[in-house]
């Protein structure tokens, strides 16, 4: 298991099915991945939505968990997670996914640098939803991080 200082890196890939909020007055150049300055960086689109590729430094954490660090990850060590974001033509938010790196393990992480490949989640995002009062609903959206084989 590498140490708090040896940095390795592991590839994730997001395959994002979608076409973004429900309400949103921006375009491709005010969605992707967000980054800590609050950039937001495309994907690669693709029919029906869009792909994101990062890499993110793994170091050891407490209890010897893996902890994900770099621009694009968000919150403390033990809870990490990256943001789809989508931004209004003001520069508002329209809506942001969470999606959680917290349930990564050193198996998976071995595993896709072994074979050279990026651990891939699935974002399944073709029925957004609205509040009664026309609000797009965002907030934490599951996924599940693995290879692309399973």
């Amino acid at each position: 298991m590498p140490t708090r200082s040896s940095g390795e890196t592991v590839a994730l890939r997001i395959r994002y099915l979608g076409a973004g909020p429900v309400v949103w007055s921006g375009g491709l150049e005010n969605s992707g991945l967000q980054d800590r300055d609050e950039g937001l960086h495309p994907g690669t689109p693709f029919a029906g939505g869009e792909t994101f590729d990062l890499e993110l430094v793994v170091t050891s954490g407490t209890g010897g968990r893996p902890v994900l660090s770099g621009p694009s990850a968000h919150g403390p060590p033990t809870a990490r997670f990256l943001y789809l974001s989508w931004r209004n033509d003001t520069g508002a938010y329209a809506r942001r996914l969470k999606l959680s790196l917290a349930d990564i393990c050193w198996d998976e992480i071995r595993r896709a640098t072994g074979r050279s490949e990026p651990l891939v989640a699935l974002v399944d995002d073709r029925a957004p939803r609205v509040t009664r009062g026309g609000v797009n609903i965002g907030g934490a959206h599951p996924v599940s991080w693995g290879l692309p084989d399973g």
